[in-house]
Formats: structure tokens, sequence, C-alpha cells
């Protein structure tokens, strides 16, 4: 065991004691920064409580055992509980650690993290560049000129000190392949298996979206225009992966995989000739008929697409902008081609009547009818710093896990119909905290959800009088 680590990455279950919440992917964020710093010659270590089964007492101890001179913990709405939880105890152990709090939270409310007197540092945007600075600035000068470092928020004398904008990385070549050792991938393969799928390894080939969507984190943390990897270097990365995992498919994780034209037809000559296996995700209105057939040429299984709602206003609203219409015939396309499709929407928006929740799920009826494979709808969470969350108070700013009416304790995904509202709510299971929308609680928004995922399942419309009596 490696004492004195440079900096330690923990990614923190949505709940402790609750192994059964798995994932079929790892902690991509940190796998890719930590792999970054490790390729800079940084002693680094990835702690990824799902797959290792750590409870919170045995994951205390091995960051005890490493001694990391940082720690480094990603807040999200669903984990921020698990997460402070845990930098409270490190400090209580460890008190010379260096809390660095990333992710969504710390790039959109860093203000609100180093309210809790455990967290040190926020990390805004991309951390890369960032981390590297800060080990470098500590190897060489100790901890008192992190405020020289750019791209923070941290604690300095009783004050909050903001250290200047970092620039976001250009050239995404220039990034090292991932280091899936980091973490045990292995698990992730079995747990794959366990739900009938087959080996997935997980990628991301851009950073930033086309869009710039009220309710979304990602215009924040990745402001200004969307940065992608030439097809070249993801090509390299991929025949780099199959070296060690011959046998994996590959899912890309970007926000708006089919923007870029150009690039999406260079994609789609080099998928061709390495023979892949893929799925993506993507803007509906950005597939063409022909984008969608070379999709079905070149390997992909799956697409996902970002609706959020039926109502075309909504869409303005949002700064979706989604047409309807190319959404219906998206999805046409895909079931013609034999490519699962699965559409995520949103229900519970501040000012949206029932009426206008019924024509989104109405809507995804209508796309099932049309060859939507699979559907999730997510209750409306107001995540700070967006423009959505504005007009919103700190309570609701905040969100809590779904917890289950069936028995924790006995929970296993594959005894569950994969297909019910209970196991899909267990596995996305960001629930806001207060209400946040003027017609419904937050509770019975969470009833509506239920009745959305039965009628869709059985591809039946909802009428207002159902809806209302929910």
């Amino acid at each position: 065991m490696d004492l004195n680590t440079d900096i330690l990455f923990a990614a923190t279950p949505l709940a402790w004691g609750q192994e059964f919440r798995a994932d079929i992917k790892p902690p991509l964020n940190l796998i890719y920064l930590a792999s970054y710093l490790a390729s800079k010659g940084f002693k680094t270590v990835v702690h990824d409580v799902i797959s290792s089964r750590y409870s919170f007492e045995k994951t205390l101890e091995l960051i005890r055992n490493h001694k990391p001179i940082f720690l480094g913990i990603p807040f999200y709405q669903a984990t921020l509980n698990t997460a402070t939880a845990l930098c409270k105890a490190v400090k209580q152990i460890l008190p010379e650690t260096i809390i660095l709090a990333g992710g969504a939270i710390a790039s959109t409310s860093p203000e609100s993290l180093l309210e809790y007197p455990e967290i040190d540092i926020c990390v805004i945007g991309e951390g890369e560049l960032t981390v590297e600075d800060l080990l470098n600035t500590w190897h060489k000068t100790g901890s008192d000129f992190f405020e020289t470092v750019p791209g923070l928020m941290l604690k300095k004398h009783g004050s909050k000190i903001t250290t200047p904008s970092r620039r976001h990385i250009e050239n995404l070549d220039l990034l090292p392949f991932l280091d899936f050792k980091l973490i045990d991938i292995d698990w992730y393969f079995n747990y794959q298996s366990s739900v009938n799928m087959s080996q997935w390894l997980f990628l991301t080939t851009s950073r930033g979206c086309t869009a710039k969507c009220t309710y979304c984190a990602t215009p924040v943390i990745w402001p200004g225009s969307m940065r992608r990897q030439s097809v070249k270097r993801l090509s390299e990365e991929i025949l780099h992966q199959r070296k060690f995992f011959p046998e994996a498919s590959f899912g890309f994780m970007d926000d708006s995989f089919f923007s870029d034209k150009n690039w999406l037809s260079e994609f789609f000559h080099a998928a061709k000739a390495l023979k892949l296996r893929y799925c993506c995700i993507g803007r509906a209105d950005h597939l063409t008929n022909g984008d969608v057939k070379c999709l079905a040429e070149t390997g992909c299984i799956y697409v996902g697409l970002g609706i959020e709602t039926g109502n075309q206003l909504r869409q303005k609203k949002l700064r979706k902008h989604l047409n309807l219409d190319k959404v219906r015939s998206a999805v046409t396309m895909l079931a013609a081609e034999k490519i699962f499709c699965k559409c995520f929407f949103m229900l519970g928006f501040p000012d949206e009547a029932p009426q206008e929740m019924l024509e989104t799920i109405n809507f995804a009826v209508e796309l099932k009818k049309l060859g939507m494979d699979e559907c999730n709808f997510f209750p409306v969470s107001v995540y700070p710093g967006t423009e959505l969350a504005v007009n919103f108070s700190n309570n609701t700013n905040s969100s809590a896990i779904y917890r289950s009416s069936i028995d924790e304790n006995h929970y296993a995904a594959e005894k569950i119909n994969e297909t019910t509202a209970e196991a899909r709510l267990l596995r996305y299971a960001n629930i806001p905290v207060g209400n946040v929308n003027k017609y419904f609680t937050t509770a019975r928004i969470l009833e509506i959800v239920k009745l959305a995922y039965k009628k869709v399942e059985i591809a039946e419309i909802v009428t207002l009088s159902e809806l209302k009596q929910v």
C-alpha cells in the first residue's frame, strides 16, 4: 500500500449500505481525471465504492491507509449527502489531508460546498490542468500559495477566494488514453453480464453541448462551443483499449454525438473499418435518414434521445428547441433500422400545468407506438447555478435519493422486472427535496411518473382526469 498518495479520488454511492444501487458504467469523469494525473507521474488512486462494495467504515480505513495529500470527491445532487459524510469523517482522522470538491455542484455552486467546514477547495470546470497545477504547487511551495492556481474557489484566512478562471483544454487529442486498470473494470463486466449485457467500455469524444438548456448544468461547467476529439485520436484509443479488452463494445457518452456532420461522416468511415459495436446519445433533430442508415451499417445498436417535453412551447422555454415532428421521424427511422431507441423525459417543471404533463406522457405513448423501445421519466430537479435555479430557494436546489417501498435489504435488480416504475426510479434516484412544481407536490409528481411508466409500457393514452386523480 502506497502511503502519502498524491491524490485519492473517491466515488461515493447513492447511499451507504445500499449496494444494490449499481450502475453499468464506472465513474467515467474520475477515470479521465485520474488517467491524466497518473500520466504526469503523480501517485493517483481511484476508489470506486460501487465496484469495491466497501462499506463506509472500510472506505474510511482505505483512505487512512493511503494518507493522501489530496482527497478528490465529485459532488452531484444525488450523492451530496454521502460525499459530505465521507469528507467530514476523513477530516477527523486525517486533518492535514486537503479535500477537493469537484463535479457539477463544485462548478455551479462552489460557495455552497465551502460552507461545509471540511471542504477546503472547489475545482471549477475541467479538472485536469487545475488539479495538476495544484499538485505541482503543493510539491514546490506548500499549501499557502493555492490562490495562485486558476480555476478554484478556496478558503483562506476565513474568507472564500475565487482565483482567475482557467481556459478549457482546446485540443482533446492531447488527453491520454483512459486507464481502466485504475478501477475494478472486471466487476463492471460481470455486472453487465448479470443484466444480460456484453462487455461495454464507455468513452466521451467531446466536451460541452450545442444546446444551452435552462435546466442543465453543462452550459455552466463547459461554457462556449463544443470541443471534439479527432476521429483519428478516437480510433487510436479504441485500438488501444482492444489490446486489453478485445471483446468490448463501446458506449459514447457525449451529450450531442450527431451535431458535427463532417466529424460524424469521418466517424462512420472509421467505425466501419474498426468493425465497431457501439451506442451513443444525441438530439433527435440532428438525425437524418442517411445518418440512421450509417448508424445501422457501422454497428450502432442503441441510441439515446433526450426529449424532455412533448409540449412545443415548453421546448422553446427550455431553450432545447426540439421540433417534435423531427422526434417522431427519428424514432421511426431508428425502429426501421432495428436500432434500440431509448428516450428521456422530464415531468414537473415549475410552471408546468397538468395538461402539459399529459402532453408529454402521451407523446411518449405515441413514440412507443412508433417504435421507441424504452424510456425514462425524471422528476424535474433544480440544479444550483443553472438558469432554472435563479428563482428557487436553496431547499429546492437540493435532492434526495428515491427510496423504494420494496424491502431494500433483499433487493436485487434481477428480481424486479426492470421495466417497472419502481425499478427505474431506484436506478435513477435523483428526487427534489422541495416542491418544484406549482400544481403538484414532489410526492404527487412521483406518482405521475409511475403512471407515465405504466401507460407507456402498455401504449395507452392517459386522460386528464386520470392524471389529476393520482
